[in-house]
């Protein structure tokens, strides 16, 4: 880990996330701030950026940096930059779109390399997104446990496409499409740090390949409650002007739906640009690149 010169970076807690402050993304970023951004990035897996007030444009061009951005396969993105999504909750809705613990679109053959979250309306408090490191999830499993994954393969399916839209007022579906899966591997490598991270989520892996649902529900399950421990994660309190990215290969996050008494009273409007990622590389594959 580097030492900040350009930037101000606040840990959120022991596992993952911080804050980072002193800085302005509405005005260009020199190289020497981006290289600190990265490294940033790189070490606490989720970065909100506070005090912002973005564009558009500049949130579309501030994400775009990190890589290509796509489209949400389900849910309409905005007129003008249909790479960005609204995600708006109205006064009085209470149901949460994302509750799962998951990792974004897990169930297309290349799922995101990360996103960034901006908040336009929020509560005064509550609303929170919790996020969980997925590479402690895996350093933390027993060695017997580590053998058993090594080269299984999840099969992430998106369930009934109406879920992704129909549940908010304010959310538009994009036509009406079937749905979708990939098979995955439970463990994948980072293909830049080189690390092993579980990739597995109760919200898309329905079933571990060559394997019943039933025979797969314990591992699954399992997996699922010793990755989303507190101790393993961090959680993201929004502001209007905060800017979230984290890294959707190595992370799960939820929307925590707190939404009663004064919180369900506000308004939260929040806005997802998505980075189109890679097929996740399995522990095999990612040995025999390094015996090339």
């Amino acid at each position: 880990m580097m030492e900040y010169k350009r930037i101000t970076v606040n840990p959120i807690s022991g596992a993952m996330g911080a804050e980072i402050t002193d800085i302005d993304l509405t005005s260009g970023i020199d190289s020497e701030t981006w290289i600190e951004i990265q490294d940033a990035w790189a070490n606490y897996l989720v970065l909100i950026f506070r005090g912002q007030d973005l564009t558009d444009q500049q949130q579309f061009d501030f994400t775009q940096r990190f890589g290509k951005l796509i489209p949400h396969p389900y849910v309409k993105g905005i007129p003008e930059i249909p790479e960005i999504f609204k995600i708006i909750r109205e006064p009085g809705e209470s149901y949460s779109w994302d509750g799962f613990y998951h990792s974004d679109l897990m169930f297309l053959k290349k799922p995101p390399l990360g996103a960034t979250l901006y908040a336009k309306e929020c509560p005064p408090y509550g609303a929170d997104t919790a996020f969980t490191n997925m590479y402690l999830a895996y350093e933390t499993l027993s060695e017997g446990m580590k053998a058993l994954l090594d080269g299984l393969e999840g099969e992430n399916e998106s369930g009934n496409p109406e879920k992704y839209s129909n549940k908010y007022q304010s959310m538009e579906e994009l036509g009406k499409k079937g749905a979708m899966g990939a098979v995955h591997p439970l463990v994948r490598v980072h293909p830049v740090t080189g690390k092993k991270a579980l990739f597995s989520s109760l919200a898309f892996t329905k079933r571990i390949k060559g394997m019943t649902d039933k025979e797969s529900a314990p591992i699954l399950s399992y997996l699922y409650e010793h990755s989303i421990q507190a101790h393993l994660g961090c959680r993201l309190e929004w502001e209007k002007g905060s800017l979230a990215l984290w890294d959707n290969r190595v992370c799960l996050h939820h929307a925590v739906a707190d939404y009663f008494g004064e919180v369900a009273k506000h308004r939260r409007v929040m806005q997802r640009a998505t980075i189109e990622g890679e097929e996740p590389i399995s522990i095999k594959k990612y040995e025999a690149m390094q015996a090339k």
